[in-house]
């Protein structure tokens, strides 16, 4: 896959200026969908995205001016998250493996269970655990010898990956229906819980969102 820049790049094109008007702008529109499609077939852009006509969402590239752009934005929103859940499960303890396999994607807080590629482009996503341990694990808490900080190892990552998007590492209360162990009550055992007993766990989670 190419880099994420390359999915958001302005199909400038130059073409013979004796044509008509008509026909200059058939010819823009005609290699601009030649180009898009290349891209796409090659696996160096995602099959989803939209298209901006000199600035004008959605509108045809036949009404493209002589001297205008015609933009294709590319949807990464199920790339990225495909990705950062690689990197979720690969990088968690896998003594038995549940909590590896226990990693869930929520769309603008709703279980997200359809394919990936299908993710709207502007929502926001969460990647997050739901197990009791979750938040235990990304601090430190549970074993010394777990390595703390997996969520933002994974964030800086993507970062990298695909500078496009936002990416974000968050802290946050999970509601009934996405796993039978959320959310979870704080029994207050000892240390920081005891005052903490009775409320809601709140659970280390990766954001991801379009820039602004």
């Amino acid at each position: 896959m190419a880099r994420a820049e390359t999915f958001s790049r302005s199909l400038r094109l130059f073409v013979d200026r004796t044509l008509s008007p008509e026909a200059l702008r058939a010819e823009m529109a005609r290699r601009a969908i030649a180009a898009r499609d290349e891209l796409i077939a090659r696996g160096e852009a995602p099959p989803s995205w939209r298209r901006y006509v000199d600035g004008k969402a959605d509108a045809p590239e036949i009404s493209v001016r002589l001297d205008g752009a015609i933009l294709y934005r590319f949807n990464l929103t199920g790339e990225a998250v495909q990705a950062g859940l690689d990197l979720c499960r690969s990088t968690s303890p896998t003594r038995s493996g549940k909590f590896r396999d226990s990693w869930v994607v929520l769309c603008d807080d709703k279980l997200w269970k359809q394919p990936l590629k299908d993710l709207p482009a502007s929502a926001t996503i969460l990647i997050v655990n739901p197990l009791p341990y979750a938040r235990k694990i990304e601090t430190g808490a549970l074993e010394p010898r777990i390595r703390r900080n997996q969520i933002e190892r994974v964030r800086q990552g993507l970062m990298r990956r695909f500078p496009t998007l936002n990416f974000g590492k968050l802290f946050v209360r999970l509601g009934g229906g996405i796993a039978p162990q959320a959310p979870y009550l704080l029994r207050g055992a000892s240390g920081e819980r005891r005052t903490r007993a009775g409320t809601l766990m709140t659970y280390p989670a990766l954001e991801i969102r379009p820039r602004e």
